[in-house]
């Protein structure tokens, strides 16, 4: 994601990616202190010795789930600034089960995989190339196998968020959750009490805790009620002012076929002439806060209107692209891109500029480029009217 949830600030673009380092490294270490680097501890969950994993899971989404729609319910974190996975249920499913028989088999998963390899374990290292070759084959064989891209294709492509498509407050279904997650906790807990009379628990097992489970359960449902009992009205954001672009610098990125680049045309009536070639023509807010809530984070979005009036981001567009827009709209692009210049009347260090500007408007109207006609120079004029005449003879 590009934008902050809280309103934080860094002197600059490098030193709050920087930050990522920092989180990854606490992130990598307390999963290695937990046990999270060894494989046999890992695979313990699926013979109900040791529900480690489940519970340290379970507790972590718990909070940032808490943590996260409380501060929103406060108006204190925005939400939309946050990038959520579009839904495809049946590659999804697919891809979860090959998931899970693979964490089974190695006793790893991706993230898991790294902090055992960084510890130094050698099958760590077998299974993290397992996974990029498997990732591999993936790429080279989806656009040959008829039935693998239909696979990765299929769903809807919309954000699927559990409280809307159950039409409850999502405080409420938070709490649900969280009364559910603490029984759950409970009865792991016994289950691993029976099952570990017949199998010894792996290395960094810890105690069990019944008492400590409810509390912690207890305490996030407290805090979800207190979220929903105060919760307001969220206040609204300030737009996110945006850089322009210049017609001849998208142009050229178009012709340079640049990725990570997504036009939208906002005129109000584009059905009288063409647009920018590759545009997506959006019809209404709704529309485009849908087309953007499935665009990569880091996109840059382009968006143009009729005269460039357009200087500032929606409230509503997520916060994890990067807006440009356009200097002077679609009449900056007609009369820089589309329209052919003068090649006489300027300078010879102007002139290649302009030769260069007049290729790139026959490279998206289609017209070939005609030197404009040059008029012959005036004959030289004399003073008098008639050459003298030479003098015949002497000097």
């Amino acid at each position: 994601m590009t934008g902050a949830l809280f309103p934080l600030s860094f002197a600059s673009e490098e030193a709050r990616l920087l930050t990522g380092i920092v989180i990854g490294f606490l992130f990598g270490f307390v999963l290695e202190r937990g046990g999270f680097g060894n494989a046999r501890k890992l695979a313990a969950q699926f013979y109900l010795n040791d529900m480690t994993v489940f519970k340290v899971m379970f507790t972590a989404i718990l909070v940032a789930m808490v943590g996260l729609f409380g501060l929103s319910a406060l108006g204190l974190a925005d939400l939309s600034l946050m990038w959520i996975n579009p839904t495809f249920i049946p590659a999804q499913a697919v891809g979860g089960f090959l998931l899970g028989v693979g964490f089974i088999m190695s006793g790893l998963c991706p993230g898991t995989a790294v902090v055992s390899m960084v510890s130094g374990r050698i099958d760590a290292w077998v299974a993290f190339l397992g996974i990029v070759l498997g990732i591999a084959l993936f790429a080279l064989t989806v656009d040959w196998l008829p039935g693998l891209g239909a696979l990765y294709a299929a769903g809807s492509g919309e954000v699927s968020l559990l409280h809307e498509v159950f039409g409850v407050p999502a405080l409420a279904l938070v709490v649900g959750i969280v009364a559910v997650a603490t029984l759950a906790f409970v009865g792991a807990e016994v289950v691993e009490g029976i099952v570990q009379g017949k199998r010894p628990p792996v290395e960094l097992t810890p105690p069990t805790r019944p008492r400590l489970k409810l509390a912690v359960g207890g305490s996030l449902a407290v805090v979800a009620l207190l979220a929903l009992a105060v919760s307001g009205p969220r206040p609204e954001m300030p737009p996110v002012q945006a850089a322009s672009l210049a017609p001849l610098a998208l142009a050229q990125s178009i012709i340079e076929r640049e990725p990570g680049i997504l036009v939208l045309d906002l005129r109000a009536n584009p059905e009288g002439e063409k647009g920018i070639p590759g545009a997506a023509v959006v019809w209404g807010e709704e529309e485009a806060v849908e087309l953007l809530g499935v665009t990569p984070p880091g996109t840059v979005v382009v968006v143009y209107d009729e005269s460039g009036s357009l200087t500032e981001v929606p409230r509503g567009w997520p916060g994890t692209l990067d807006y440009r827009f356009l200097e002077g709209g679609w009449e900056g692009w007609r009369r820089e891109v589309l329209t052919p210049a003068a090649l006489w009347g300027n300078t010879l260090e102007e002139r290649d500029w302009v030769r260069k500007q007049n290729q790139i408007a026959a490279f998206f109207s289609g017209a070939a480029v005609h030197a404009a006609p040059v008029a012959a120079p005036p004959p030289a004029m004399s003073s008098g009217g008639t050459a003298p005449q030479r003098r015949a003879g002497g000097c």
